[in-house]
């Protein structure tokens, strides 16, 4: 085990067990709660067409039991607790996590451990849990916003493994075999490229550190005897030639999926910063600017001015080699065509610059958005965790609040114009039938550059 050693300011300090697997501590004090959690390389931009959904799938069949934990008892050792589990799969991340009292970190740190080294992925779960998938899969086409997401990808990235939704489809999942998904995890679960990141309140002396660190090596300085031998054990991958690919973001297109929903929902896109830059904030500041709050420009005008909508917001979505900036929206479908004109209308706006007062206003306001969201335990260990798989190091959060400050309107006109001059916007939509009006109307729109 290479000795902890402190690589970020304040606190965050990093160690290497003997198996490869990265640790990082931050200890936060005056806190009572403490987050514990595994973030992985995996996700699906590694699956084969054939894979679809199955980082997802294993994801939900490391709940499902190990040698020493019914399911149920892997829930209840910590709800017992008070604490919380969960898990998310991404298009290149996977993450467990519990947060918790911080006194029964080792409770969390042996179910978590128990779960990554001994999941057993018995049939009869493996059988069930499929079934539960299918249904999960046909909960999100039910919801508009999930399932227009899924096209918007698609749309925006092609059909390939980081453009296709996350879950897989129903008919893949329904044809995968419990002999597939555990050779896909043999090959992609592994301690090396791995990061467990514990955040809040760790320890209130050396002597409690050092029983922390004990803990961890207990748990977790060992071999996973499922995938020791198998060839692609252990392998980084964010080094692979799949991960190494950039995939293709299109502009330029309207793509709409007929489905019969009351309303039109859209997403309006735009070209976005990818992970692997040092990101200027300034996209950050007009992302909040344009639809981060309920006094944004977009909200204001769609929603307040012109009724044509309950609510808007912009995103930024961000992988290594690919970014895509965004605006999502429900509207009449009669409102569809006025709705995407006003909103690229207020895009166009900010062409002849932005206000020096709006522009403070705005810094602040992302500010202490960041201030609040880094007050969870959670959200600390998220975020060193992902420093770490995306970069190799951890800078301070607090950093980036002084590249918020040093925002200035020409700066943020130049981002803006650097960004998307020429880009035409992409559009997707999912609703009714849209009419010959609004069509022709559309179809100019997003062939027009967006900025000049």
């Amino acid at each position: 085990m290479n000795w902890i050693k402190k690589i970020a300011k304040p606190n965050v300090e990093k160690l290497v067990l003997n198996n490869g697997l990265t640790v990082l501590l931050e200890n936060i004090p005056h806190r009572t709660s403490a987050t514990v959690g595994l973030w992985l390389p995996v996700g699906s931009r590694f699956e084969t067409r054939k894979e679809s959904g199955y980082s997802h799938f294993v994801e939900h069949m490391l709940f499902k039991g190990t040698s020493r934990r019914h399911y149920t008892e892997i829930s209840r050792a910590i709800d017992r607790l008070g604490g919380h589990m969960n898990a998310s799969t991404s298009k290149e991340v996977t993450d467990y996590y519990i947060s918790l009292s911080g006194r029964h970190l080792p409770i969390a740190l042996d179910v978590l451990a128990d779960m990554f080294f001994d999941s057993l992925f018995a049939k009869e779960e493996f059988n069930s849990e499929k079934k539960v998938i299918v249904e999960e899969l046909k909960m999100g086409e039910d919801q508009p916003d999930d399932y227009l997401f899924d096209l918007f990808y698609e749309n925006q990235l092609g059909d390939n493994s980081l453009g296709r939704p996350v879950a897989g489809t129903a008919a893949n999942i329904s044809r995968t075999s419990r002999d597939d998904l555990y050779e896909y995890y043999r090959s992609h679960y592994g301690p090396q490229g791995a990061v467990l990141s514990l955040a809040g309140a760790l320890f209130d002396s050396a002597k409690s550190k050092r029983e922390l660190l004990a803990h961890i090596v207990r748990d977790f300085d060992r071999s996973n005897h499922h995938l020791e031998g198998h060839p692609g054990y252990g392998e980084p991958l964010f080094a692979t030639a799949e991960f190494q690919s950039p995939r293709t973001v299109k502009q330029k297109e309207l793509k709409h999926t007929t489905k019969k929903l009351e309303q039109m929902n859209f997403v309006l896109a735009l070209p976005g910063l990818k992970t692997e830059l040092e990101q200027p904030a300034d996209l950050a500041v007009l992302t909040h600017y344009l639809g981060g709050t309920m006094s944004s420009r977009l909200f204001v005008e769609l929603r307040e001015k012109r009724g044509l909508c309950y609510s808007v917001s912009t995103f930024h979505s961000q992988f290594l080699h690919e970014g895509i900036w965004g605006i999502f929206c429900a509207t009449s479908p009669d409102k569809f065509a006025n709705a995407v004109a006003t909103a690229i209308q207020e895009v166009q706006n900010l062409q002849s610059g932005i206000d020096a007062g709006e522009l403070e206003e705005s810094k602040s306001g992302l500010k202490g958005s960041i201030e609040l969201s880094m007050e969870s335990s959670h959200r600390r260990a998220s975020y060193n965790a992902r420093m770490h798989l995306y970069h190799g190091i951890i800078r301070d959060w607090r950093d980036y609040l002084t590249r918020v400050d040093s925002v200035t309107p020409a700066s943020f006109l130049s981002s803006l114009r650097n960004l998307w001059r020429g880009a035409a916007p992409g559009v997707t939509s999912l609703g009714p039938k849209i009419s010959s009006p609004s069509l022709t109307k559309l179809r100019q729109l997003v062939k027009q550059p967006i900025l000049h």
